[in-house]
């Protein structure tokens, strides 16, 4: 086995490692401020719709910190939670979109714990 054989395989892997890492710690990602939520907010792929969203769905839910409280007593991910709120009592209408109830609660958290919009 030559040499340039080996370099150039060690080559790809480091590239491979690299780009594994790039996608795992989402650096190429949009990043947002910190916020004591970011346990909740990080299963959020983007918040900015969700945020705009949450503006509306804030309205009828309770303040941040109780909206998390609620959230982080369950242990399913918004996912889980989502997928498995078909029932009409789960559902909740904000703005005329019928969502699941956690869908709603973690979009307000988002709105709630994101710092005002620039002028």
């Amino acid at each position: 086995m030559k040499r340039r054989n080996i370099l150039a395989g060690l080559a790809v892997a480091a590239a491979g490692l690299a780009t594994g890492a790039a996608w795992k710690f989402r650096f190429f990602g949009k990043h947002y401020p910190r916020t004591p939520y970011d346990d909740l907010l990080g299963q959020i792929v983007d918040r900015e719709p969700a945020i705009i969203f949450g503006q509306a769905a804030a309205k009828s839910l309770p303040d941040a910190a109780s909206l998390a409280a609620d959230l982080r007593r369950d242990r399913r991910t918004l996912a889980t939670r989502a997928a498995t709120e078909p029932a009409p009592a789960q559902i909740r209408e904000v703005d005329g979109w019928l969502v699941p109830q956690s869908v709603a609660k973690y979009a307000a958290l988002a709105a709630l714990a994101s710092p005002p919009a620039a002028p």
